[in-house]
C-alpha cells in the first residue's frame, strides 16, 4: 500500500474511492474519522460513529478474471481477524460471508465492490467498518441487542491508528499470497467460521427456507443441506443468512 488518504469525514470510504478510482495508484488508503452515509452488503447502512470506530477502504488493480475477485471478501475477513488478535489479544470469528463477530456481537463489516468494463476488471475496493471504541448507548435501540464493539465484549479499545496500521498490513500480506493462490486463507476461514454446524435461514428475493450449514467450500461458498435432503453451495451475491 503506497498512499494514504486521512479525512475526518466522508459520505463512505467506499464511495470516495470509486469517485476517485481513476486518479489514485493501486494500493491507495482512505481512513475516515467518520461516515455520514457507511454502507453494507445488499444496500444496508453501516452505522459509523465519528471518533469511535475504524472506516477504511483500499484501493486494489488485481490483474485476474473479474469472477475471482469474490474472495477477496473472505480474505478481508481473515486479515481483520489477524490484526485485531495481534493487536487486541482476541480473535474475531467470521459470520459467512463477511461480518466479524465478537462475544456473539457484530463488530465489523466487509464490502468488496469492483468496476468490470469491457469485460475487465478495472479495479477492486475494499471496504472495513469496525467498531472499536463505541459503548452499548451508542448504537440505536434496535441495535444494541446484536451490535458490540472491542470495548463492549473485552473492557478496553485499543488505538485506533496502531489497529488501522495493523489491518492494512494484514491485508497487503494476504493479498500478495491471493494474487498467486486465492486459496491461501481458505484453512483460516474455515476455522474462524462461526456458520458450519448451524442451522441458518436463507433469504433469497423468491423468499425465506431453513437448512443446515455443514461447510465452506474450496471456492468459499456456504454448502448448506435442506430439509428435503437437497445439498446446495450458495454464494455471496445470491442470499444472505440469518443464524
Amino acid at each position: 500500500m503506497n498512499k494514504i488518504i486521512c479525512l475526518e469525514s466522508v459520505d463512505s470510504t467506499n464511495a470516495y474511492l470509486r469517485r476517485s478510482a481513476d486518479e489514485l495508484p493501486h494500493g491507495t488508503v482512505v481512513l475516515a474519522d467518520a461516515q455520514t452515509a457507511g454502507r453494507g452488503r445488499l444496500g444496508r447502512s453501516f452505522a459509523s460513529f465519528a471518533g469511535k470506530g475504524i472506516y477504511l477502504s483500499v484501493l486494489l488493480r488485481p490483474d485476474c478474471d473479474p469472477v475471482r475477485c469474490a474472495s477477496l471478501t473472505p480474505a478481508a475477513a481473515v486479515a481483520v481477524c489477524r490484526a485485531v488478535k495481534r493487536i487486541c489479544g482476541v480473535e474475531p470469528e467470521i459470520k459467512w460471508v463477511n461480518d466479524l463477530f465478537l462475544g456473539g456481537k457484530k463488530i465489523c463489516g466487509i464490502l468488496c465492490e469492483s468496476e468490470v468494463s469491457e469485460g475487465k476488471l478495472s479495479y477492486v475496493v475494499v471496504g472495513i467498518g469496525l467498531n472499536v471504541s463505541e459503548r452499548r448507548e451508542d448504537f440505536p435501540p434496535e441495535l444494541r441487542e446484536t451490535a458490540g464493539s472491542l470495548y463492549t465484549e473485552t473492557g478496553t479499545a485499543p488505538e485506533r491508528g496502531r489497529l488501522a496500521l495493523a489491518i492494512v498490513e494484514e491485508l497487503e500480506k494476504l493479498y500478495a499470497l491471493w494474487l498467486s493462490d486465492e486459496s491461501a486463507c481458505l484453512a483460516d476461514y474455515r476455522r474462524l467460521c462461526r456458520v458450519p454446524g448451524k442451522r441458518v435461514r436463507i433469504i433469497t428475493p423468491s423468499g425465506e427456507t431453513e437448512a443446515l450449514a455443514e461447510g465452506i467450500s474450496d471456492d468459499f461458498g456456504l454448502c448448506v443441506l435442506y430439509d428435503n435432503g437437497e445439498r446446495k453451495t450458495l454464494h455471496s451475491g445470491e442470499i444472505s443468512i440469518r443464524i
